[in-house]
């Protein structure tokens, strides 16, 4: 099982890219320097609970959305393959089969010209 830092830690990138966050914005936010978020997504700190408690408010999520190891897609991706292989392999066949639908029934229209 995946380490909780690591967790926080893919949690946090992957919440401030997805706002499209620079290191540099949040850490003006929460009163840091950039260098000290780089160095929490590096592994090298790991901020105190009031820091946290900054970067989701700032991110506009609950603290706990940095700990939840199903978060984002890596930890997805690590935690449950199988469950993420799954998901992605049903997301897939529905949207191939809707695309197969569309197009079967274009050809059906131009063949009989409706």
């Amino acid at each position: 099982m995946e380490k909780l830092r690591q967790v926080f830690i893919n949690n946090l990138k992957h919440f401030r890219k997805e706002r499209n966050v620079r290191q540099l914005d949040l850490a003006l936010e929460i009163g840091k320097s950039s260098n000290y978020i780089n160095s929490i997504e590096n592994g090298k700190y790991f901020p105190s609970p009031e820091t946290i408690e900054q970067i989701a408010s700032f991110l506009q999520i609950e603290p706990m959305q940095l700990f939840d190891r199903n978060g984002c897609t890596e930890n997805l991706v690590r935690n449950k393959p199988k469950e993420y292989a799954d998901e992605l392999s049903e997301k897939l066949y529905n949207r191939l089969k809707s695309d197969l639908h569309k197009a079967i029934k274009n050809d059906i229209q131009e063949i009989f010209g409706q």
